[in-house]
């Protein structure tokens, strides 16, 4: 479809092109008798083209859905129930009884499930990840809250969407929220956190609270970074490895268990890692959407082994230290990036469709057999399932919960496009809210997205349930529902507690 939306606009322009043209010079010659000709010839030139420009809006209306844009109807959105679902069984139908585990929790950057060697990847770029997935629970519909980091990794780490208004924002600072480590501290859990990231980027730092970290880092700890500039200012990934081994070293041998986070930076623009990490070269770049340089696959599949050795350095750690057997190790990416162009859209943070929102994700949960889990399941729901599976409570400021069968899965982009999408029962919604257009997938039959149902009567419900979801999110925050009332349709829908 993109390749007909390229060429009905291309030849619009053309068209309009032809139209001023002609118009300009049936004007010059209007007022002079003598070129009566060549008048009668212009005048028939510019009908035609009036009527090929008015075939062309029609052509563009057509294939850019511009004529049966979203619901608009403000009447069935206000008079519309959500159907109650029955989410009772669970996705991990496990007896896990280790008390006090520690908890290790790897965030990798912009990484697609597809690049990953245990997802059918072809290059072995990630043998360590690997190697952790063949003793784990591995999920293979794993879904990003959103496919842009500043609204990812909080998202995650405080099971909470990132959606406080219809504007991309700072945050609403003052609403109810907890993180991880405030549970496990509470349980008597020393914390540590050390990223390769700036999290200062997008302001993330005012929205994470990291009052009940024992220790924490970030690129900036020092006052030095490696490279990048301004808020996008880096370390290298190893720097960040060094500092967490060596909190590591000082934990082990507590009576408290632990908990790490770490945030990984090297699959990210600008790709750096170091040179004996070359094993692809830039010269047999295969490139993305035509570009090559800094956007080739080959470079992002050195920075791929490199991060993977970071990784293996972690996990080596814990098994050479004795204490795989009481460990729950986490590793996930906080979305995808789009390597494949199928939707005409390059990168993370621009789209919806699987490429960016798909990501790897695994649980290496110690007595419990591995496992392959296909039910789809969303990064909301991660933290509340990892507090549930070491035995403690789950805080009413989370949104998410345990993972469970049928839950409906939301995403959100609020970069320079405002997208939101739903999924439930194979069927995918994505909606454009700045352009009102809406696209709808099954991707039971349609795993890549590439044929567009479209919306109809068929898919109202779903259409509805996601605008609804929508406008609870804002309206929370809009109205500091925590101080309130929740609107008592949206208590089901978006699980708001607080």
């Amino acid at each position: 479809m993109h390749s007909t939306i390229i060429t009905a606009v291309i030849l619009g322009g053309l068209v309009l092109g032809l139209l001023v043209i002609t118009t300009l010079f049936y004007k010059g010659i209007a007022t002079n008798p003598s070129e009566k000709k060549e008048r009668v010839r212009l005048k028939i030139a510019f009908y035609i083209s009036l009527a090929l420009f008015g075939l062309t809006i029609l052509t563009n209306t057509y294939y850019l859905q511009l004529d049966e844009p979203i619901i608009t109807d403000k009447e069935a959105l206000a008079t519309y129930l959500p159907t109650e679902l029955n989410l009772q069984e669970r996705v991990l139908n496990i007896n896990f009884t280790k008390e006090k585990p520690n908890i290790v929790f790897l965030l990798l950057e912009a990484i697609t499930a597809e690049r990953v060697g245990f997802y059918g990847y072809e290059r072995n770029v990630t043998p360590n990840i690997d190697r952790l997935a063949e003793k784990s629970t591995v999920f293979t519909n794993a879904y990003a809250a959103s496919t842009h980091s500043d609204y990812a990794q909080p998202g995650i780490l405080s099971s909470r969407y990132m959606l406080t208004s219809k504007y991309r924002t700072v945050y609403a600072k003052e609403n109810p929220r907890k993180f991880i480590w405030d549970v496990l501290k509470e349980n008597n859990y020393t914390t540590g956190y050390h990223s390769s990231q700036d999290d200062e980027w997008q302001n993330m730092d005012d929205y994470i609270n990291y009052t009940n970290l024992d220790e924490y880092t970030n690129s900036r700890t020092d006052g030095v970074t490696d490279y990048g500039s301004g808020r996008q200012s880096k370390d290298f990934d190893y720097r960040a490895t060094e500092r967490a081994l060596e909190w590591l070293n000082r934990t082990v041998g507590k009576e408290e268990p632990f908990f790490l986070y770490m945030n990984f930076q090297a699959t990210h623009n600008p790709l750096v890692y170091p040179e004996e990490y070359s094993f692809y070269k830039p010269d047999e770049d295969n490139g993305i959407g035509g570009r090559g340089g800094k956007d080739s696959k080959n470079i992002y599949d050195n920075a791929m082994r490199y991060v993977d050795a970071q990784v293996g350095q972690i996990i080596d750690f814990i098994e050479e230290n004795n204490k795989t057997e009481n460990t729950i190790i986490v590793i996930t990416s906080d979305h995808g990036h789009d390597w494949e162009n199928r939707h005409g859209i390059s990168g993370h943070g621009n789209s919806l469709y699987n490429e960016e929102l798909v990501v790897p994700a695994m649980f290496f949960l110690p007595g419990i057999e591995p496992q392959i889990i296909d039910e789809p399941v969303t990064h909301i729901d991660f933290v509340p399932t990892i507090i549930d599976l070491a035995g403690y409570e789950i805080p009413e400021e989370f949104q998410g919960e345990v993972m469970k069968k049928g839950r409906p899965i939301f995403s959100v982009v609020q970069s320079h496009k405002y997208l939101i999408s739903l999924i439930l029962d194979d069927i995918k919604v994505i909606t454009d809210l700045n352009r009102e257009i809406l696209e709808v997938y099954n991707l039971k039959e349609d795993p890549k997205e590439l044929i567009n149902l479209e919306y109809s009567e068929k898919y109202k419900q779903e259409t509805l349930r996601l605008l609804l979801w929508n406008y609870c999110q804002i309206d929370y925050y809009k109205n500091e529902r925590w101080d309130s009332n929740l609107l008592e349709k949206c208590e089901s829908i978006t699980n708001f507690k607080i």
